[in-house]
C-alpha cells in the first residue's frame, strides 16, 4: 500500500508537526468544551432527571401520563448519583468514604467496586457544589480521552486530519456515551491511549516515559470497575503482544520484552492496591452471598445460542439505528444482547474496522485489539466480562481505520467504496420495498408485536404504563421505515462518507482534500446523531435532583436513627409502583436493610434471604416498612403511621432500637439468644457520623450491642482512658456489634468513642505507596542506563 502523495512528498518538521498537533489538540477541546454547552451556557445538567420523575415513586405521584426519553440508565438514578451524593456528603462530613449504615444493615462503602471512589474526579467533589464536580469530571475524562488518542495516532504517523478526527471518534464512542452516567467505561478507557502512547514514547527511546506507563495503567485501574481493569490488562497484553511480534525469535529480547512488560504491570497494580486489595475482597465476600449469580447461568448467560446469536448481531454495528432507541424498543433482544451493547464509531468506520481484520498491512496493535474485542465476547467469559469487552474492540477499529485512511492506496479506498455503494444501495432498494408494505401492513404488525410485548405480565419493569409502552412500539415499527427521519439521516450521513472516501482517490489534491473532510465530518455527525438519542439535558428547575417530598420528609421524620424495610407488591412492577427503589434512599440520609449494590457484608442477615417478619427484622434494627397502598402487611405488629396516595409507612412494635445496653452477661446473652425476657436500655449515638461516633452510655451498662453488621477496622475506648486504648469490636452470633464495657466508672455516665479503620484500606495505601517509590526508583535507575537505539518508529507527535 502506498502513503497518500501529500503526506509523502511534503514531509512535515518537528516542529511544523508540534505546531499541527497542538491546532489538533485546540480543536479536540473546542469540541469537547462545545459538547457541554447545555450546562455552562443553558444551565441544564447532564442526567436522566426526567427518568426520575416521570417512572419512578414517590417523585411522579399519581401523574400516569410518562414522558421520558431513556430509561434505560434508570441506575443512574438509584446507582451512580447517590454514589456521588454519599461521596460528596462523606468528604464534607469526614474527609473521607469509609463505611455506610444506610444499606445492607453496613456495608464497606469504599471498597464498592461499582461506585469509582478512587476515580479521579470523586474528589472534585471536595472543593466544588454537586453539579459542578460532576460536569467538571466528565468534561475532564472527555478531554483526556480525545487527548491522549491524539498523542497515540500522531506518535504512529497519523497525519493531523485523521489523527484529530480519530480522536474526537474515540471521545464519542457509543460505549463512553451509552455509560456516560455509570461512568466506568470513560474513567477507565480515557486513560489508555495515555498507556499506549507512553510505551510508545519509551520504545523510541524516550526514557522519562518509562515510568508513565505504569502510572497511566494504575490510573485506569482507579479509574474503572474489577471488570474494566481485567479491560485495560488485556489492552496492555496486546501492546506486548504487538512488539514481541517484531521482537523476533531471539529470546533474550523475548525475555528482556517480557520483564519489562511484567514490572510495567506489577508497579501499576501496586500503585492501585488503595483500591484493588478491599474491591477484590469485597466483591468475593459478596459472591460467597449469592449477591452475583454467574455460577447458576450455564455456560453462556442466554443460552448455547448467544455467541451465534451475538456474532450475528456484529453485522447490525455498522447500522445501528436499525436495532432501536432508548425511547422506542430494543431489537437486539433478539440476539440475545442490547442497546447498551452497541460499539459504534461511525457506519463507515466501523464497516472498515470489520475489513481489518482481513487486511494485511493493518497495525499489529489494532488487529490483536480488534481480535480481543470481538472474539472473547463470545466464548463463555461473557459471563464474567459481559460484552461491555466491544470498547476494546472500538479502541481497535477507530486505529484501524485512520491507519486506513492515512496509508492506504486510492485503488483500494475507490474499490471499497463502490462495492459497498453497490451493496448498500441493493439493501436500500430492498428495504424501500419492506417499507411500503410495513406502511400497508402497519396495524397488522403493530397489533401482533403488541400482543407479544404488551400483554398481560409483559412489558417489562415499566409495562404497567400502558399508553407510554404503546407509544414506544409505535414509535419502533415508524423507525422501521426507511423514510423515518431516524433511519433517512444517519443513511444520507452514510452515502455521504462513502462519496468522500470515493473522492480520496482522485488525483486531484483538491477533491482529495474535500473527500477527506466529508469522510471526517459525516463520521463524527452520525456519531452526535447517535448521542442525541441516549444523552439527556435535565432541567432541574422541572426535575430536581432528589427533592424533599412529603414521603422523604415523613420518613426522615418517623424514622430517624432506625431503618427500614420496603416491601414490593409485584416484582415485576416494582420500579414503577415501589416506593423509594433501593439506595434512593441514601440521598436522604434514611437507611435500609436492604440495597442494590455489588457488594453486601456477611451480616445479619442475607441479601438474597430477606423477608418482611416485623420480630426478625426488629432485632436487626428495622422500625418502619414502607410500601405502595394496597400492599399492607399482615403481621398487627406493623402499624401505620403514615400514608399519601403513593406510599404507606408502618412502624414496627417489635423494633430493638439500634444502640441497646445491658447491664449484666445474663440480659445480653439471653438477648443475643432471642428469648423475649431479656432487658436493655436504649443508647444514643451523638456524633451523626459513620467512621467516628459517640455513644452516651448511662450508668450501669457493662455491654453494647449495635445492630449493624460487624466488620473488622471497627475498633472502640472510653472517652476517659488512653488514646491508644483501643479494642476490637466483637461479632456476636447475629453477627451485629457487640462492645464489652470492663470496669466503667461506678454510678457514672461515660461516654464510648468508635472509629472504622479497616486494616486492607492501610495495607492498600501502604502497597501503593511503596510502590509509588519503586516506580520513581525505577525511573531514575532507568534515565542512568546506557542509549539504546531507539525502535523503529512511523512518527512522533
Amino acid at each position: 500500500m502506498s502513503e497518500e502523495p501529500s503526506e509523502k512528498a511534503f514531509p512535515a518538521t518537528p516542529s511544523v508537526r508540534r505546531r499541527q498537533t497542538f491546532v489538533c489538540a485546540c480543536i479536540c477541546a473546542a469540541a469537547i468544551l462545545a459538547w457541554f454547552s447545555p450546562w455552562w451556557m443553558g444551565g441544564r445538567v447532564l442526567a436522566p432527571l426526567d427518568v426520575m420523575h416521570e417512572l419512578l415513586q414517590p417523585w411522579r405521584g399519581t401523574d400516569a401520563q410518562v414522558s421520558v426519553k431513556n430509561h434505560f440508565v434508570v441506575d443512574a438514578i438509584d446507582n451512580y448519583l447517590t454514589y456521588r451524593i454519599l461521596a460528596a456528603d462523606s468528604y464534607r462530613a469526614e474527609g473521607w468514604v469509609g463505611w455506610s449504615s444506610l444499606t445492607y444493615g453496613g456495608t464497606v462503602q469504599y471498597a464498592n467496586t461499582m461506585a469509582l471512589y478512587y476515580d479521579w474526579t470523586m474528589q472534585l467533589h471536595r472543593w466544588f457544589d454537586f453539579w459542578t464536580a460532576w460536569h467538571l469530571g466528565i468534561m475532564g475524562q472527555f478531554l483526556l480521552a480525545s487527548l491522549g488518542m491524539l498523542l497515540f495516532l500522531r506518535g504512529r504517523g497519523i497525519g493531523p486530519l485523521w489523527s484529530c478526527c480519530g480522536a474526537l471518534a474515540y471521545a464519542a464512542n457509543t460505549q463512553f456515551i451509552i455509560w456516560v452516567y455509570h461512568r466506568w467505561a470513560l474513567s477507565a478507557f480515557c486513560w489508555v491511549p495515555w498507556i499506549l502512547w507512553a510505551a510508545d514514547c519509551y520504545k523510541r527511546g524516550r526514557k522519562p516515559a518509562w515510568a508513565l506507563v505504569p502510572a497511566f495503567i494504575a490510573m485506569a485501574f482507579l479509574g474503572g470497575s474489577l471488570q474494566h481493569c481485567a479491560f485495560v490488562a488485556l489492552v496492555v497484553s496486546a501492546l506486548w503482544a504487538e512488539e514481541a511480534l517484531k521482537a523476533g525469535k531471539s529470546l533474550v529480547a523475548q525475555a528482556r520484552l517480557l520483564g519489562r512488560y511484567s514490572a510495567w504491570g506489577v508497579l501499576a497494580a501496586g500503585m492501585a492496591a488503595m483500591m484493588l486489595l478491599p474491591c477484590i475482597a469485597a466483591y468475593h465476600e459478596s459472591s460467597q452471598l449469592g449477591l452475583h449469580s454467574t455460577a447458576r447461568m450455564g455456560l453462556y448467560p442466554h443460552g448455547m445460542l448467544q455467541p451465534v446469536m451475538n456474532l450475528l448481531a456484529y453485522a447490525l454495528q455498522v447500522f445501528p439505528s436499525v436495532v432501536g432507541r432508548p425511547c422506542t424498543m430494543d431489537a437486539l433482544k433478539v440476539f440475545k444482547s442490547e442497546l447498551f451493547f452497541v460499539a459504534y464509531f461511525g457506519s463507515l468506520p466501523v464497516l472498515i474496522a470489520f475489513l481489518a481484520c482481513f487486511r494485511k498491512n493493518v497495525p499489529p496493535l489494532a488487529r490483536f485489539l480488534i481480535l480481543i474485542g470481538l472474539l472473547i465476547p463470545l466464548t463463555p467469559l461473557v459471563k464474567y466480562l459481559y460484552q461491555r469487552m466491544l470498547l476494546i474492540w472500538i479502541l481497535g477499529g477507530i486505529f484501524a481505520f485512520v491507519d486506513f485512511m492515512q496509508r492506504s492506496s486510492p485503488t483500494t479506498r475507490l474499490r471499497i467504496a463502490k462495492v459497498t455503494g453497490i451493496c448498500a444501495g441493493a439493501a436500500v432498494i430492498l428495504w424501500t420495498l419492506g417499507s411500503l408494505v410495513l406502511a400497508m401492513k402497519r396495524e397488522q404488525v403493530t397489533a401482533l408485536l403488541q400482543a407479544k410485548f404488551l400483554g398481560p405480565g409483559s412489558g417489562g419493569a415499566f409495562g404497567i404504563f400502558k399508553s407510554w409502552m404503546q407509544g414506544r412500539l409505535e414509535g419502533f415499527v415508524n423507525d422501521c421505515l426507511i423514510w423515518s427521519p431516524q433511519q433517512l439521516i444517519p443513511l444520507a450521513l452514510f452515502f455521504a462518507s462513502l462519496a468522500g472516501l470515493a473522492l480520496t482517490a482522485s488525483v486531484v489534491s483538491r477533491r482529495r482534500m474535500i473527500g477527506s473532510g466529508i469522510v471526517a465530518v459525516a463520521g463524527l455527525a452520525e456519531l452526535m446523531v447517535f448521542s442525541s438519542r441516549w444523552v439527556t439535558w435535565s432541567d432541574l428547575a422541572k426535575h430536581p435532583l432528589f427533592p424533599v417530598t412529603p414521603e422523604a420528609a415523613a420518613l426522615q421524620q418517623h424514622v430517624k436513627n432506625g431503618r427500614i424495610f420496603t416491601s414490593i407488591k409485584s416484582l415485576e412492577t416494582h420500579m414503577a409502583e415501589t416506593p423509594f427503589l433501593p439506595n434512593t434512599l441514601t440521598a436522604y440520609g434514611v437507611a435500609t436493610i436492604s440495597g442494590f449494590d455489588s457488594i453486601a457484608k456477611d451480616g445479619m442477615v442475607s441479601p438474597a434471604r430477606l423477608s418482611g417478619d416485623a420480630r426478625s427484622l426488629g432485632r436487626i434494627g428495622v422500625s418502619h416498612l414502607v410500601t405502595c397502598p394496597g400492599n399492607a402487611p399482615r403481621e398487627a405488629a406493623w402499624e401505620k403511621v403514615w400514608s399519601s396516595e403513593v406510599m404507606e409507612i408502618y412502624q414496627n412494635r417489635d423494633a430493638v432500637p439500634r444502640y441497646v445496653g445491658f447491664q449484666d452477661d445474663s440480659s445480653k446473652d439471653s438477648f443475643l439468644r432471642n428469648e423475649g425476657s431479656s432487658h436493655w436500655e436504649t443508647l444514643q449515638e451523638s456524633s451523626g457520623r459513620e467512621n467516628a461516633r459517640k455513644i452516651e452510655v448511662p450508668p450501669g451498662i457493662r455491654w453494647i450491642r449495635i445492630a449493624e453488621n460487624q466488620a473488622d477496622g471497627w475498633k472502640y475506648r472510653t472517652a476517659d482512658s488512653a488514646p491508644d486504648a483501643w479494642r476490637p469490636v466483637l461479632r456476636a452470633p447475629d453477627a451485629s456489634m457487640v462492645l464489652p464495657l470492663e470496669n466503667p466508672p461506678p454510678g457514672q455516665p461515660t461516654t464510648v468513642l468508635m472509629e472504622y479503620d479497616p486494616p486492607l484500606r492501610k495495607a492498600g495505601f501502604v502497597v501503593s505507596t511503596v510502590a509509588l517509590l519503586l516506580t520513581i526508583l525505577s525511573a531514575w535507575g532507568v534515565s542512568r542506563l546506557k542509549p539504546r537505539a531507539p525502535a523503529e518508529a512511523r512518527g512522533t507527535a
